[in-house]
């Protein structure tokens, strides 16, 4: 089995228990490659119309507005919308309220959610729900099971029957009481879905690391919470999902908050009336501490990718020269060996690494190692 280890948590570091909704930015920015840049005209576009494709994603506005020209940061492209607060829409009558049976064209509708490769379950047995929020201090998934259980089991159920499924699996972690209780008040109705509480490990969420620690056969396969919920708004509610949930906290804020915001805000925005920075010096870090990515304020703009916004405290750490202490290698969950290649200066085999941080997070001598070595890999 792979090594995986408890992380302490840190006190000074919390996390709301309510959600703060940021649905009215006064423009949204969306990742545009520049080839698409002159075919967008400054027209008006209603919300979750189809705009461009970009990374062989569909691109739709979250808003209804105008837009107003491109933004270029650090020679990344990011459309503008300016938001006319009127939320016209191209939906057809279905809402948030909508509730939807099984019906006999639902293989053909889910079949059409382009995000997913269907085929994955054509030999399938079981589907896996990862629940799990493996970084410290994110509450997103724990919301979106509190808020939308009953429309994730239903989606979960209505997957397995379509696909003949023998059963589901949802996985939690031990702390994560919320998101327990939550799911529990429903299962009585899904006699084939089923709760596996997982201990609070580091980082056990990773699929891989999933798949062995539950021993999972290539039968079994992985949807995220974020997923599945994706797919439920696309094909029941035949609605482009346009908000996404941020964790703002950190030890250098005085009322972290989970915000429910729409994607393509400014994280800047967000913040503005909302967010209490106590500190004059700070560093920044997204989508966690362990795997984190040091971040400018003025250059975020929340994607479904950005999961949690940390602000720490500014720390004077004194990096020392390598020890030999071989730690970053017990850590190491893949076996990667990070010590052999920090000292060798040889190329980091970057096949293994899922960039965990955790070679860094036990170095006694404050020596950046996953950052080295992932830069490395990427030349």
């Amino acid at each position: 089995m792979k090594k995986l280890l408890t992380i302490a948590k840190d006190s000074q570091i919390k996390v709301s228990s309510q959600i703060t909704e940021f649905l009215e930015p006064e423009n949204v920015y969306l990742p545009i490659n520049i080839e698409n840049i002159n075919n967008m005209h400054k027209k008006n576009v209603k919300k979750g119309e189809l705009l461009y494709q970009f990374d062989d994603l569909n691109i739709y506005s979250p808003i209804s507005g105008k837009i107003v020209g491109v933004l270029n940061k650090k020679q990344k492209y990011f459309l503008v919308i300016k938001n006319d607060y009127h939320e016209e829409d191209l939906y057809k009558g279905a809402n948030e309220f909508t509730t939807v049976n099984i019906k006999t064209d639902f293989e053909e509708k889910i079949k059409c959610y382009a995000n997913f490769n269907w085929q994955l379950l054509d030999n399938a047995k079981e589907i896996v729900l990862n629940g799990i929020e493996d970084e410290p201090y994110i509450a997103n998934k724990t919301f979106l099971h509190c808020y939308e259980t009953s429309e994730i089991l239903q989606m979960l159920d209505m997957i397995a029957r379509t696909f003949k499924l023998e059963s589901i699996l949802i996985c939690l972690k031990e702390n994560d009481r919320e998101s327990i209780e939550a799911f529990n008040k429903f299962l009585g109705t899904y006699p084939n879905i089923l709760i596996k509480i997982l201990p609070d490990y580091y980082p056990i969420g990773n699929e891989i690391l999933l798949r062995d620690y539950l021993k999972l056969s290539s039968t079994s396969v992985i949807f995220s919470t974020e997923k599945i919920y994706d797919i439920y708004s696309n094909v029941i509610r035949e609605r482009v999902n346009d908000t996404t949930f941020v964790t703002i906290t950190g030890d250098a804020i005085n009322n972290p908050q989970v915000f429910k915001v729409k994607i393509g805000s400014l994280l800047q925005e967000v913040i503005k009336d909302n967010i209490k920075i106590k500190e004059k010096k700070y560093d920044l870090f997204v989508n966690g501490i362990m795997k984190r990515t040091v971040a400018q304020l003025e250059d975020i703009i929340i994607t479904e990718n950005i999961r949690a916004v940390y602000f720490m405290k500014k720390r004077s750490y004194l990096k020392q020269d390598c020890v030999h202490c071989g730690k970053c290698n017990e850590v190491c969950p893949l076996n990667c060996n990070p010590y052999l290649s920090y000292i060798t200066k040889k190329d980091f085999n970057m096949d293994n690494c899922i960039r965990c941080g955790l070679c860094t997070f036990i170095c006694p001598s404050y020596i950046e190692i996953d950052d080295i070595l992932n830069k490395k890999g990427d030349k």
